[in-house]
């Protein structure tokens, strides 16, 4: 069975706030390529573990089948404003081999608490 959008986001989370990349490194393939980073398997792996970016809330799931997942989740990013990430990532075999995201400033965020409150 493949992996997860939450599991995926969960594995970065893990990653940045321990600086633990195990459950991660578990997760994508030896010729994982990040394109919007321009990141490779060693690069993402390297960037994650000591990355003053923070996933500081909950991912949500857009979309997922075998192929496919995407979703976005809450981050604080180096300069500690809030943003959102839409990510969408490519899996082989039940793991991930090609991430693309995009990240958008607060607005979006306050916008989607807005939403799911009201």
């Amino acid at each position: 069975m493949s992996i997860s959008w939450e599991q995926f986001v969960d594995a970065f989370k893990v990653g940045s706030d321990t600086g633990n990349i195990e459950q991660l490194a578990s997760m994508i393939t030896e010729d994982f390529n990040w394109v919007t980073s321009d990141m490779d398997r060693e690069a993402t792996l390297s960037w994650t573990s000591g990355t003053s970016f923070k996933i500081n809330g909950d991912a949500q799931t857009l979309y997922e089948n075998e192929e496919v997942i995407a979703g976005t989740h809450p981050v604080l990013d180096d300069e500690g404003k809030q943003n959102l990430v839409m990510g969408v990532a490519r899996l082989r075999d039940g793991k991930v081999y090609r991430y693309d995201h995009m990240r958008q400033l607060s607005d979006l965020v306050s916008l989607e608490r807005r939403t799911r409150s009201g």
